[in-house]
């Protein structure tokens, strides 16, 4: 790879990714994208760092998603922009919709147009499967969408707009469709983040030892956001007859209930702390179990999971007590 672009790469995830693309090819231009360039330079990601160079883009915008397709040229684009919290989703229908769908539409064409040899990796999301979940058994790549809420949907829809275009139009894709991934820098509107954000504030003194909870039975499979982006830097490194649209669940196999996990995090803790049940943070549509087959990107690549649960933990909340510790 000689050149690399990364779209929403301001969010968690990205800012994980832009330094395993620079550890792995660490002679190739990385370009990378944000909405808000002025937010990602309050924060410290939009300044010089090694050879990524930022821009700000619009998803939505087709022209400007043409424009620096064509000014970048790049070999490989790594698709994260989106609108990825599902409650926003709900309040927020045709913006979700515009950003997931439209957005990789306007991806899909700029790479026709500017950049055709370009492989376009396209991450998805678990939470396309949805209802399928129910059955009881671990969803396959073959496993038909079932989306239960407006963000499932619009990935789901993308998704399929990629691999149809892989199918017919000749245009060198992957699809990526990861689980639930949590580590250091996650925003506490996720549920792992939020606990360990909420013990490092008990921690600290800045919250009574009371934790608020949302359903505490659900069963997840999570990954450390290591080993995803592990995952992409393996499925981009596929030889050209496996990038035809091939879809790719990124998990570690294994469901987990919510509660077991926070009794980990809960263990990791200085006090004694109390978790109660909160209304507020039931999530509608939701569903017991997600559990995923890995076969297909064990079968492709060498990937597998290297971070375990309780060190995945301990990352994510040691983050959360070094950002109190340096709250001003």
């Amino acid at each position: 790879m000689q050149c690399m672009l990364v779209t929403g790469a301001s969010g968690f995830v990205g800012q994980h990714l832009l330094s395993a693309l620079q550890q792995t090819w660490p002679t190739a231009q990385l370009h990378a994208t944000t909405s808000q360039v002025a937010s990602a330079q309050r924060r410290g990601l939009a300044s010089p760092c090694g050879a990524v160079q930022w821009h700000a883009l619009d998803v939505r915008d087709a022209a400007s998603v043409t424009r620096l397709m064509k000014s970048t040229q790049p070999d490989a684009v790594i698709h994260l922009a989106a609108q990825s919290h599902v409650p926003t989703s709900f309040q927020r229908a045709r913006y979700t919709w515009d950003v997931n769908l439209i957005g990789t539409l306007n991806v899909i064409e700029s790479i026709k147009q500017a950049c055709p040899k370009a492989l376009l990796l396209n991450v998805g999301s678990s939470d396309m499967y949805g209802a399928a979940f129910r059955s009881g058994q671990k969803v396959t790549e073959a496993t038909a969408f079932q989306p239960l809420n407006p963000y499932a949907a619009s990935k789901a829809s993308a998704d399929l707009a990629v691999g149809q275009c892989a199918a017919s139009d000749q245009l060198r894709a992957i699809r990526a469709r990861p689980f639930n991934h949590t580590g250091p820098g996650q925003t506490d509107a996720f549920v792992l983040a939020s606990f360990a954000t909420q013990i490092a504030l008990i921690e600290s003194g800045q919250q009574p030892p009371v934790l608020q909870t949302g359903d505490l039975t659900a069963e997840r499979d999570f990954l450390d956001v290591h080993d995803v982006c592990q995952a992409y830097i393996a499925l981009l490194q596929l030889p050209a007859n496996q990038q035809n649209g091939q879809a790719y669940n990124i998990a570690s196999g294994r469901a987990v209930a919510i509660g077991e996990l926070l009794k980990q995090l809960l263990s990791m803790s200085s006090v004694a702390i109390e978790h109660r049940l909160d209304p507020s943070r039931q999530r509608p549509s939701d569903i017991p179990t997600v559990q995923a087959s890995t076969d297909a990107i064990q079968a492709a690549t060498s990937w597998q999971p290297s971070i375990g649960q309780e060190a995945m933990l301990h990352r994510l909340l040691e983050e959360c007590r070094q950002r109190q510790r340096q709250a001003p």
